[in-house]
């Protein structure tokens, strides 16, 4: 898959291009619907998928402080994107330029002109254009003269619950790995590179690799969790750098783990720690890109009265990581 910043600078390919428009934040369930829908068509027609998006997030640019975490990073979501198959992601930069944009021009200017679209799909509650007055239907009108076909999909839902990014932070922020997962159709995962910490895990017999986050992420609560380590055997292919780059799955070895998310209250931290164990691994992380998949949380951050207590606790807490990694891992 190609990930481009521009529309102009997309070529023709084939019978052109099918477009989807969205946020895509975590690309979840209802994300994939529509995405499914468009990756299918553009084959059977011989034509180019094109999934259209935004970087950053609009309500970053337009309401900074009510601006939502995000589910994932650009290049998390592109190399979700091309496991599925999507042959462009279109990460627009969302600037206050683009945002006073008219629903017309969008049309003219983005669909007609640059992308060439010969067919755009989007979710129910699709918004676009200058103040977010364009929905659905408005795209529908003004797409009609110049014959170019919109469908509109429905929303998905799952355990009767409609799927939506809004839904996957608040089950993330609780820690519900277990729900994010079922909405997800996949675990909730977290990438950074390793980096030097207070390397007292290998004093305690549980030597950790401290994660580098994003920052902007949607974090889960703090705790412990189950998780599935990824040791990644590439770095990301394109970063916040030039457009366009290929981006390809990344994959590598997968170890089961634990992982604690916090402050570590135990030792006064001040700052907030990822620190993943990996089960029977041995090996030098530092420098190394890892992908960690959320499981499940096994309970909630909690002060140790000295180190021995902690270690009793860090063996309960393997325990249980090895016996949920058996049966679901």
């Amino acid at each position: 898959m190609e990930l481009y910043s521009s529309a102009g600078a997309i070529p023709q390919r084939g019978t052109g291009n099918l477009v989807a428009i969205g946020k895509w934040d975590g690309v979840h369930l209802g994300h994939q619907a529509i995405i499914s829908q468009l990756v299918e068509e553009a084959r059977q027609a011989g034509g180019q998928s094109v999934v259209m998006g935004f970087h950053p997030h609009p309500m970053a640019v337009l309401r900074p402080d009510a601006a939502p975490a995000m589910i994932q990073t650009l290049d998390e979501r592109a190399e979700s994107l091309a496991a599925m198959g999507v042959d462009v992601h279109l990460a627009i930069p969302f600037n206050h330029e683009f945002a006073n944009m008219s629903p017309e021009e969008f049309v003219c200017t983005v669909l007609l002109r640059d992308l060439k679209a010969r067919k755009v799909i989007v979710g129910f509650n699709f918004t676009f254009g200058r103040g977010g007055l364009g929905t659905a239907e408005m795209l529908k009108s003004l797409c009609m003269p110049h014959n170019l076909q919109v469908e509109v999909m429905a929303p998905v839902r799952e355990d009767g619950e409609s799927v939506s990014s809004t839904e996957v932070r608040l089950y993330v922020a609780a820690g519900n790995m277990e729900r994010v997962a079922g909405l997800l159709g996949r675990p909730f995962s977290l990438t950074g590179v390793v980096e030097h910490g207070d390397q007292r895990g290998r004093t305690l017999g549980y030597p950790t690799a401290n994660m580098r986050l994003a920052p902007g992420r949607q974090l889960p609560a703090p705790g412990v969790y189950v998780c599935q380590v990824t040791v990644l055997s590439e770095p990301s292919p394109c970063g916040e750098g030039e457009r366009p780059c290929t981006v390809s799955p990344r994959s590598g070895p997968r170890f089961g783990g634990m992982l604690n998310l916090g402050w570590r209250p135990t030792f006064q931290g001040k700052d907030l720690r990822c620190e993943a164990h990996l089960l029977d691994f041995q090996g030098d992380l530092y420098g190394r890109e890892l992908r960690v998949d959320f499981l499940r949380r096994l309970r909630g951050e909690q002060s140790f009265q000295g180190t021995e207590a902690l270690v009793r606790q860090l063996k309960a807490d393997e325990a249980a990581a090895r016996e949920f990694l058996a049966h679901h891992g």
